[in-house]
């Protein structure tokens, strides 16, 4: 069975060239694996890891945008006092759709 899989990447314009030289055989030999196992030329699982590397940082600053905005909505949301959490409502909907 062979799998298909859509590019990781959508990018329109003109790819940048990578050599790395002296890689270790033990490295070589695994990346060879390891873009195998991922049905991937070993260029593109090179691409996957150095993005999976380096996508954190751009990650974690949009989980810190995203945290912010829920901040200012939460902040601007004006539940009365003694308002039900909403766990409560989620779970007394549960219970009365059985």
């Amino acid at each position: 069975m062979v799998a298909c899989r859509a590019p990781f990447w959508d990018y329109h314009g003109t790819m940048s060239e990578l050599h790395v030289r002296n890689i270790p055989p033990e490295l070589h030999q695994l990346l060879r694996e390891r873009a195998n196992i991922e049905g991937r030329s070993m260029s593109a699982q090179a691409i996957a890891l150095l993005r999976q590397a380096l996508q954190p940082a751009v990650d974690q600053s949009a989980r810190q945008q995203a945290i912010d905005r829920l901040r200012e909505i939460r902040n601007r949301s004006h539940l009365p006092d003694g308002a039900a959490p909403s766990e409560q409502l989620i779970r007394e909907d549960r219970e009365t759709a059985r």
